[in-house]
């Protein structure tokens, strides 16, 4: 709540009081991008501190939308020269450069007071260059979609080199600069030129490098360019569906577990039993030598045992002789 001072209004005591009197409103992403590269009487009343202040509303992803959409902006400084404007390009380029490292240093040694250092190089700075109007409607980074088919990649990789390690011998780095376009050329080219009759010639290609089918659609995928089908989609479909029944039909010896064994509780519980179990029997073992080694040692006397004598049995010539004696 805000009033008057004075009786009498001023048009610079009102606009004063509605500064104030306005809400904080929670921008987002591609509201921040737009102030970023705004230009106007709205960019030249931000002071450095809500220039800086417009990066720390995501920290983590207004450097991305800005690497991303600053090339879209038309800058105002450069007044429709194009020289100019690859000038301020490259000097944006450069600035968000020194932001990545900073990044990195603020992620690798967990360094967050060079959170404001970021925020100078990765957003007010490629916001002062290239100031202007932004061409069309602001991109998500697509960084992020990138770096998650990296990983899905690096993963398939990791697993081809693990399965063809027995035949081939060569790192992941080997296996996908040297050994994936010949391995697709083996595979796809039999099945191309020979339709079904090559399909056996495949599959013993496969058994060949320890392959499964699970294996020829990552080869492919990851041998295939962004946007282009690969040339496994390219054959017919009743060549695809012979290539499928032929490999199912038949049983792949491997040498590498086709199952992830997960330990359960009562697994691990029944370990542990049978750990304390042969921890006791080894007690008892030992025991039993020190007892022996006792018995067979000359130096140590032991004390005879009085042990009881067995009642004998009463035969029945004894009990003969008893009535006789009797009868008498």
């Amino acid at each position: 709540m805000w009033c008057a001072k004075n009786k009498a209004l001023t048009y610079d005591g009102v606009k004063e009081d509605a500064n104030k009197a306005k809400k904080d409103i929670k921008l987002g992403p591609f509201d921040v991008i737009r102030k970023v590269f705004a230009v106007g009487e709205e960019a030249s009343r931000m002071s450095l501190i809500d220039k800086s202040d417009l990066f720390f509303h995501d920290y983590s992803l207004a450097p991305l939308f800005v690497q991303e959409n600053y090339i879209h902006v038309k800058p105002a400084a450069a007044g429709g020269n194009m020289k100019k404007h690859l000038m301020l390009l490259s000097k944006a380029a450069d600035s968000i450069c020194d932001g990545d490292l900073v990044d990195r240093q603020i992620r690798s040694k967990q360094n967050w007071s060079l959170l404001p250092t970021q925020a100078i190089y990765s957003s007010v700075l490629p916001g002062e260059l290239m100031r202007g109007h932004m061409q069309q409607f602001p991109n998500f980074p697509s960084w992020l979609g990138k770096f998650s088919s990296t990983g899905k990649h690096d993963r398939i990789l990791q697993e081809l080199s693990m399965h063809m390690s027995l035949r081939t011998h060569a790192s992941k780095r080997a296996v996908n600069l040297d050994y994936l376009p010949y391995l697709q050329d083996a595979l796809v080219r039999p099945l191309t030129c020979l339709g079904t009759e090559g399909v056996e010639e495949a599959v013993a290609f496969m058994d060949s490098y320890c392959l499964l089918k699970e294996d020829v659609e990552n080869l492919m995928e990851v041998t295939s360019w962004g946007g282009k089908p690969s040339a496994f989609s390219k054959l017919d479909s009743k060549v695809k569906s012979a290539f499928t029944r032929s490999y199912n039909k038949e049983v792949h010896l491997t040498p590498y577990s086709l199952q992830i064994v997960k330990k359960s509780k009562r697994r691990a519980e029944s370990s542990q039993d049978t750990e304390l179990t042969e921890e006791l029997e080894a007690d008892e073992i030992q025991s039993e030598d020190d007892e022996e080694i006792i018995e067979n040692d000359a130096m140590i006397k032991k004390k005879a045992r009085f042990t009881k004598q067995p009642k004998v049995e009463r035969t029945e010539e004894t009990k003969k002789g008893k009535k006789k004696k009797k009868s008498k």
